[in-house]
């Protein structure tokens, strides 16, 4: 099978499954380091998908390991909260490893005396000069430019070391360590489950999709950092706006802009109530492009994307972000629209936030997609 977006949306879960079984060979850098530094709270550095990724962990990393978590971009850390984060067990996650403001980051952190610590998904680039520990997270090294598997593998191994912080910080007995890990393991099955109910929703409405020209992502909770990284994907692949809000802020304001045109998805995970199918509901009567993914039983028979399972809210995202990552996929590879306006060269030539070698490979690549 041809290793384009759409394989690596597939095999997400296969890979997920396979790293909790090799948790302990992934984690045991990661987690000795922690176990020796004099920081007991985790501050994360990361930007684009990796941030999400983060993002996508943050409800878990707080509940569960017993510390405190800061998550920030490489910008927020450099320019603002520098002094702060020297209080903190840093890690800084660049998938390619080519991010130029996570070098500039990493850097930082190495003038300063804080222990370089970066997780990648490619050892073989640049930033590993300048990181003092360059581990891999176990995504391999993803070779499309729109990331699935880095996003969600990231954001199970942050999940997995949550269990190991907790464990360490005394937060965690082996009764809530084990039923934890249990939950992970069926949110992975979930995940390649998903992609089978992703396959047959994408077939279902598939024109609609194909016509999308706008889209809103709602959740909360966990969703969160799903719904920004649905959004990132709708943006950058099929190249429309998209935004992502919190329910409530949703109906705060946001929802004015309504009309039949936008296509709005939900991410409902919430175990305390369905507030967020009401407003589901509520959506519908302004446009028909109405999509919801759950772990729910829903009242709703039409325009639900699921898989019942019954697991606490902070490790859905580890497959409710699927359905997102195949249209994309799918849809961006049918439209054949890879390739950026022309007029996108000469904003490049400016600004770059991959170094020339990622720029160099990634140029060729998008050629091979254009040219399929």
């Amino acid at each position: 099978m041809e290793k384009d977006m759409r394989y690596y949306v597939e095999i997400s879960g296969w890979r997920m499954e396979q790293n909790l079984e090799r948790r302990n060979e992934l984690l045991s850098e990661l987690t000795e380091l922690y176990r020796k530094s004099e920081r007991k709270d985790l501050c994360i550095i990361a930007s684009g998908s990796s941030l999400n990724g983060a993002m996508a962990a943050e409800n878990f990393l707080r509940k569960y390991s017993g510390c405190r978590v800061l998550l920030i971009s490489p910008t927020e850390y450099l320019d603002y909260r520098r002094e702060e984060a020297k209080e903190y067990f840093c890690i800084a996650i660049s998938q390619s490893g080519c991010s130029t403001n996570t070098i500039q980051a990493v850097k930082g952190m190495r003038e300063d005396g804080t222990l370089a610590i970066v997780l990648t998904g490619n050892l073989e680039a640049e930033l590993q000069k300048d990181a003092d520990y360059f581990i891999e997270y176990g995504v391999g090294n993803e070779t499309v430019e729109y990331v699935t598997l880095g996003f969600s593998t990231l954001t199970e191994y942050l999940m997995l070391f949550a269990l190991e912080v907790g464990k360490a910080n005394g937060k965690l007995k082996d009764g809530a360590y084990q039923k934890l890990l249990e939950e992970i393991r069926i949110s992975c099955r979930a995940n390649s489950e998903m992609y089978r109910q992703a396959e047959l929703f994408t077939r279902k409405y598939y024109r609609e999709f194909l016509e999308m020209e706008k889209a809103i992502i709602i959740s909360d909770g966990a969703g969160m950092g799903a719904a920004r990284e649905a959004a990132l994907k709708f943006g950058e692949t099929l190249k429309i706006p998209a935004l992502y809000y919190e329910s409530e802020e949703y109906i705060h304001g946001p929802n004015m802009q309504l009309t039949p045109e936008y296509a709005v998805f939900f991410i409902d995970a919430n175990e305390k109530h369905n507030r967020m199918q009401e407003i589901f509901a509520a959506t519908g009567l302004v446009t028909d492009k109405i999509y919801m993914v759950t772990n729910k039983k829903t009242e709703f028979s039409e325009r639900v994307c699921s898989v019942e399972i019954p697991v606490r809210n902070e490790v859905t995202p580890l497959f409710t972000v699927v359905l997102f990552q195949y249209i994309a996929a799918v849809v961006t590879m049918e439209k054949n629209q890879f390739k950026c306006h022309p007029l996108f060269e000469k904003f490049e030539e400016k600004i770059h936030c991959k170094t020339e070698n990622y720029m160099k490979r990634n140029r060729k690549e998008s050629k091979r997609c254009a040219d399929m």
